[in-house]
């Protein structure tokens, strides 16, 4: 988990992220059960081309000392309007 936040092509404050893993989750993708990851990433403002860009090669140069080859991690990115996502007893649009 820490790897993939600490990755500097994670375009966003270290403190903000927060990262679920599953390990060992019995999973097929393009019909092979070879290792693989899927992901998604919500963000508020940050998803871009660029940013996205920076993302995808952080994680798969994380994942790939696993095991995880770069045409078996899938990831979809996600801005989020500021008034859907919750937390502190608020919505981060107040």
């Amino acid at each position: 988990r820490n790897a993939i936040i600490k990755s500097n092509h994670f375009p966003i404050p270290h403190k903000s992220p927060a990262v679920c893993i599953t390990d060992n989750a019995s999973m097929v993708f393009g019909g092979s059960d070879a290792p693989l990851a899927l992901g998604c990433v919500y963000s508020l403002g940050a998803i871009n081309m660029e940013n996205n860009g920076k993302i995808q090669r952080g994680v798969t140069d994380v994942l790939e000392k696993y095991g995880v080859t770069e045409n078996r991690i899938y990831v979809n990115f996600f801005d989020m309007p500021r008034e859907n996502v919750g937390w502190n007893r608020a919505t981060f649009a107040g």
